[in-house]
C-alpha cells in the first residue's frame, strides 16, 4: 500500500531496487575477475597484450608471434601484472594481492567499466599468453631433458671407450714387460756366462798371485827410497852414512835395511857411485824426507847427493826421459825456469 504511493514508489525505485539489480550484475562479473586473478597469480607470468592501455602501453608488439622464451618478455609481463594489481588494490583498499577476493571486489565504489577492464586485460594476459607461456616452458624442459639424457648416454659411452683404452694399454704394457723381462734375461744370461769365463781367467792362480806380489812390492816401494851420490869406499859403513845425511835433513827415522843397487865396478870401466836403496819403517818418514831434500844443496859435501823415490823399472825410465827434456830446455830456455811436477816438465819465467 505504502509502495503503491508515488513519492515511496519514487524512494524504492531510486534508493533500493537500483542498487539491488546493479549488485546482482556485478556479482558474477567479480567472481570471474576473482577466479581469472588467482589463475593468473598461480600459472605466473603471461604473455604481453596486443591492446593498448595503461597496463600495457609499453608491451613488445613481437611477443605474440614470437614463439621463444625471452626474458625480456616476462620481465614485461610482470611489471604489467605489478601495475594492473598495484591498482585494484588501491582502488579496493587492500594491501596486499592476496586479500583480492569476492567481498573486497564487490565494493560499491568499483563501478561496471572499472571491473570491465580489469576484468579484459586479466583475461588477455591468461588466455592469449599465459597458456603458451607454459606450453613454451613445458617444451623447453621436455627438450632439456632429452639433451640431458643424451648427454647421459654420450658421457656412459666416452667411460667405456676410455675404459677399453686403459685395457688396451694394460694389456701392451703387460706384453712390453714380458719382452724386457725376457730380453734382460737374455742378456744376464749372456752377461754371467761371459763374466765367468773372464774372471776364471783373469782369476787363475798365477795371474793372482803376480798381482799380489806386485801389490806387496808397491807396498814396500812407499816405504823406501833411494841416494845417489854417495862416495863408495872399501869396508863403507852404509847405515851411519845414510843418517849422517838424514840428520841434516832433521830427520832421525828407523832404518830396516840399506844397500847398494847394481852390479860392481869392473876393472877399465869409468867409476860410478852406485845408489843406495834405504828401508824405512814407514812410509810418512819417507815423504818428510823427500820434501826436506832440498836442504842437502846446501850442505858441504852432500851437494852432489840427490835423494828420490823408489821407481819400479818403467817409472826410472819414464823419469830419465823427463830429466832429459828438462836439461834440452835448460840449454835451449836459460831465461826460464824448468822443473818436473807431476809427471810434467814445466817451464816458468824466472821473474815469477
Amino acid at each position: 500500500c505504502l509502495c503503491s504511493q508515488s513519492p515511496w514508489k519514487q524512494w524504492y525505485q531510486r534508493r533500493v531496487r537500483g542498487p539491488f539489480v546493479a549488485v546482482l550484475v556485478a556479482l558474477p562479473l567479480c567472481k570471474c575477475i576473482y577466479i581469472i586473478i588467482h589463475c593468473v597469480q598461480v600459472t605466473g607470468p603471461s604473455m604481453p597484450l596486443p591492446l593498448s592501455n595503461r597496463y600495457v602501453w609499453d608491451m613488445d608488439s613481437d611477443m605474440e608471434e614470437d614463439e621463444t622464451f625471452k626474458s625480456l618478455y616476462v620481465a614485461q609481463i610482470l611489471e604489467a601484472k605489478s601495475r594492473i594489481f598495484e591498482t585494484m588494490c588501491k582502488e579496493t583498499g587492500c594491501t596486499d594481492n592476496a586479500q583480492l577476493r569476492l567481498e573486497t571486489l564487490c565494493k560499491s565504489k568499483i563501478t561496471k567499466n572499472t571491473l570491465a577492464e580489469w576484468l579484459e586485460t586479466v583475461c588477455r594476459i591468461f588466455d592469449a599468453y599465459a597458456s603458451p607461456v607454459l606450453s613454451t616452458a613445458c617444451t623447453l624442459e621436455t627438450e632439456m631433458g632429452r639433451l640431458k639424457s643424451e648427454r647421459i648416454e654420450d658421457q656412459k659411452k666416452i667411460i667405456e671407450l676410455q675404459e677399453k683404452i686403459i685395457e688396451k694399454k694394460d694389456l701392451e704394457m703387460d706384453n712390453v714387460k714380458k719382452e724386457m723381462k725376457t730380453a734382460v734375461q737374455s742378456e744376464i744370461k749372456s752377461y754371467s756366462s761371459v763374466l765367468k769365463t773372464t774372471c776364471s781367467k783373469a782369476l787363475a792362480p798365477r795371474k793372482v798371485q803376480a798381482a799380489l806380489k806386485t801389490a806387496a812390492a808397491e807396498e814396500d816401494r812407499s816405504k823406501s827410497l833411494v841416494i845417489y851420490g854417495i862416495e863408495e869406499k872399501k869396508e863403507e859403513k852404509l847405515e851411519e852414512t845414510v843418517l849422517d845425511i838424514l840428520s841434516h835433513l832433521d830427520e832421525k827415522p828407523r832404518i830396516v835395511s840399506c844397500c847398494r843397487l847394481g852390479r860392481d865396478n869392473v876393472q877399465g870401466e869409468a867409476v860410478t857411485r852406485k845408489p843406495v836403496r834405504v828401508n824405512l819403517s814407514g812410509s810418512d818418514h819417507v815423504r818428510q824426507i823427500l820434501q826436506k831434500k832440498r836442504k842437502l844443496r846446501s850442505v858441504e859435501g852432500y851437494t852432489t847427493v840427490y835423494l828420490c823415490p823408489d821407481r819400479t823399472t818403467e817409472q826410472r825410465v819414464t823419469h830419465k826421459n823427463l830429466v832429459d827434456e828438462m836439461k834440452r830446455k835448460r840449454l835451449s830456455e836459460p831465461e826460464k825456469h824448468h822443473f818436473i811436477r807431476n809427471n810434467l816438465v814445466v817451464s816458468v819465467s824466472s821473474g815469477t
